[in-house]
């Protein structure tokens, strides 16, 4: 587990925001270059800054990465279309500001280049926090194990892709890369790549992590866009052959929220295009996913999930990676459906029991890992008010993991940006939250995080960000092959017009390569504190 601390990731290089290739009526499209790397800066929220020591004891070298959003980008139960008339729009809350991507079909590839990169790196194990997928179906569920353990990969089901990018749907609000003009042609400059749609098309072998690695459910894992969770009204339509393509003229847009939440199969009541029938594309449960990770192959068996979790219906368990350390893997997704996350008592209950006996510099070192951070935490849809109580959010949870001065590291995404936030505890030190950008939007970066323990008994947390090692420009990768889909991927993600390309989803200069400094674990037990 003493891995030499080598500079990897962006402390070697960055990638940026390069030349105009073109230019659209609201802005450039840019091409990305190297930088030079960003140096490590200290954190002071707790400790002065101090270089590391000799003899220090690196505990473990861990990768974080999430929302991978693997997607079937034809699925008749996407809600791309419904992102033309609703991003934006009073009374849809938000719910379709964000689903479609110009560069969607390139996801499986942007993922497979991630992990290649991660295998080469000298990581004792991986932890990856949800939106696995981005449609809580079957076939993307099979192209996430497999690109994360190893196998084959089917971008697009049935190997013919059917949806609003094809230039014959003739829809140009769309991004559409056989097409002469669309509107990301005219508005944001996008490029025209004829065959790209047949080249991203084709099934590849994904190569895997080539290491442990631990799995977390988010809300696009047992969802409908990753917000419905009432699926039955949509069972026939996600595995039939009808697509979507617009909203019904009838929609009571002022209410759409709640209509999505309840009833969704009314959004996908309007006009629509025919496409071959696809019974892959069936929704899966959280049991089903669950269970999948149990013949998935790889290390360890069942990725974290326990038979605890199968026969019991949960989604949160304990595993020991290394000597010395323990993760603790939360499930925050709520039943009742809803993006944001909380908790029921019952997982609270059991956190604070997993804590209680984890005390003191003999003790573990703990880890939490969860989908969703504690500034998403606090979704009570759908709960009556006469059962306030029967959910938990984040004060609560920051309450038990900082009762316990073990817990040094908190782990998660949801919100597709770089952030660290320190929480302290009123005993004295506290803990990191560290939430990672998103493989599928820009920056597409994943993290490395070394825990180690000074000679003084401070905990030390190096935090790296790591950019896939696909060429910053596609036309250094040999056309149409996957380095090449996984290189545009990531340049589409930057220049995406209305979403995080030019928004600080990179964060700042603290919030990517940072040591972070806590004091060192009590001798003196501490009680328990209450929920």
């Amino acid at each position: 587990m003493n891995h030499p601390t080598t500079p990897v990731g962006t402390a070697q290089r960055c990638i940026v925001g390069g030349e105009v290739a073109d230019t659209g009526s609201d802005g450039p499209y840019r091409r990305l270059s190297a930088a030079p790397g960003e140096p490590h800066r200290a954190r002071t929220d707790f400790r002065p800054p101090a270089a590391p020591a000799p003899g220090r004891r690196v505990v473990a070298t861990l990768a974080h990465l999430t929302d991978l959003h693997v997607v079937d980008p034809g699925s008749p139960a996407r809600l791309d279309f419904a992102m033309r008339d609703g991003a934006g729009k009073p009374g849809w809350g938000g719910a379709v500001d964000w689903v479609f991507r110009p560069q969607e079909l390139l996801t499986t590839h942007a993922a497979a280049a991630m992990t290649r990169t991660l295998a080469a790196l000298p990581v004792d194990f991986c932890v990856v926090t949800g939106d696995n997928i981005d449609n809580a179906q079957a076939n993307e569920l099979g192209n996430y194990l497999s690109l994360l353990d190893g196998g084959v990969v089917r971008p697009v089901v049935g190997g013919s892709y059917h949806g609003p990018q094809r230039a014959d749907w003739g829809d140009e609000w769309y991004w559409l890369p056989d097409a002469p003009t669309d509107r990301y042609q005219r508005r944001w400059g996008f490029p025209r790549h004829r065959g790209l749609i047949e080249a991203a098309s084709r099934p590849f072998e994904g190569g895997g992590l080539g290491r442990p690695w631990l799995a977390c459910l988010g809300n696009h894992d047992l969802l409908v866009g990753g917000a419905s969770a009432a699926r039955a009204g949509l069972a026939s339509l996600v595995t039939g052959g009808r697509k979507p393509v617009r909203l019904p003229a009838e929609l009571p847009s002022d209410d759409a929220l709640h209509t999505l939440l309840t009833t969704p199969e009314v959004f996908f009541s309007g006009p629509w295009q025919p496409v071959p029938p696809v019974p892959e594309r069936a929704f899966v449960t959280a049991d089903e996913m669950i269970a999948a990770h149990f013949v998935a192959g790889g290390e360890p068996f069942g990725h974290g999930f326990t038979p605890a979790n199968r026969r019991d219906g949960t989604a949160y368990y304990t595993y020991d990676p290394a000597p010395g350390l323990r993760v603790i893997v939360l499930d925050t997704n709520h039943p009742y459906g809803h993006w944001d996350g909380s908790v029921d008592h019952g997982q609270l209950r059991w956190l604070a029991e997993q804590l209680d006996g984890l005390r003191g510099p003999d003790a573990p070192l703990v880890v939490l890992a969860s989908h969703h951070a504690t500034a998403s935490m606090a979704n009570g849809y759908g709960v009556c008010a006469d059962r306030a109580s029967e959910r938990a959010y984040a004060a609560a949870l920051l309450r038990v993991a900082l009762g316990c001065p073990n817990v040094v590291l908190w782990l998660n995404g949801h919100h597709h940006a770089n952030r660290v936030v320190a929480h302290y505890s009123p005993s004295g030190g506290g803990l990191y939250e560290v939430t990672t950008a998103a493989i599928t939007d820009w920056p597409c970066q994943a993290r490395l995080i070394e825990i180690a323990i000074e000679p003084s008994g401070e905990i030390s947390l190096t935090s790296t960000m790591v950019d896939h090692d696909s060429a910053e420009l596609p036309a250094d990768e040999e056309p149409g092959s996957p380095r090449w889909l996984s290189a545009l991927h990531r340049e589409l993600a930057f220049n995406d017009g209305v979403r995080a390309g030019r928004r600080g989803a990179a964060g700042s200069v603290v919030d990517r390569n940072v040591r972070m400094l806590l004091p060192p674990i009590p001798t003196t037990p501490q009680s328990p504190t209450t929920m």
